[in-house]
């Protein structure tokens, strides 16, 4: 009997049964040994850790860093600015501001759950205190990293779409 067979019929006893042993039908051990609770599927997460690893090496300093280290730091602070699905992120498009920067799905971009709110959805990132503040926190400004992104992939790129391949046979596409 499948975990999610038995979640089914351990529902629809009660409705029919009284309590056994003053225990509702899901509750009592027997049941339980059946169909033991599973722990979390996702581990926990220690966000400062990556921020830690953001901060250095091979990931800084941004003007020498190379531009798969660079996508992946651009892409994980945006995936986690934005709160966006992994598979919609591709989507983004760019324009710049002084301040912040705003990404949009590009037009004609269809996710994978399709809505009207992420089709009209804008994502403006707000420039973390300037490095003369804060350099530590500086390091982790998703604005610094994308305008360093942009700029390094200005030259080959194909497409207006934010990220582009840095590989050799299909750099610059999308």
């Amino acid at each position: 009997c499948l975990p999610s067979t038995l979640k089914v019929y351990v529902a629809a006893i009660p409705a029919h049964h009284d309590p056994i042993q003053g225990k509702s039908v899901g509750k009592h051990d027997l049941v339980i040994r059946l169909n033991p609770p599973w722990p979390p599927s996702i581990p926990s997460q220690d966000l400062s850790l990556v921020f830690r690893a953001l901060q250095q090496g091979p990931f800084e300093p941004l003007q020498s860093v190379e531009l798969k280290f660079l996508s992946m730091k651009i892409l994980l602070l945006l995936a986690l600015a934005s709160i966006e699905r992994v598979g919609d992120l591709h989507a983004f498009s760019f324009g710049p501001a002084d301040s912040q920067v705003t990404v949009r799905p590009r037009p004609g971009y269809m996710p994978k759950v399709p809505t009207t709110s992420f089709r009209d959805q804008v994502v403006s990132l707000q420039a973390l205190p300037p490095e003369e503040a804060d350099p530590a926190l500086a390091l982790l400004c998703p604005v610094r990293a994308l305008r360093w992104y942009v700029d390094r992939t200005q030259s080959f790129r194909t497409s207006d779409q934010l990220f582009v391949c840095y590989g050799d046979r299909q750099k610059g596409n999308a």
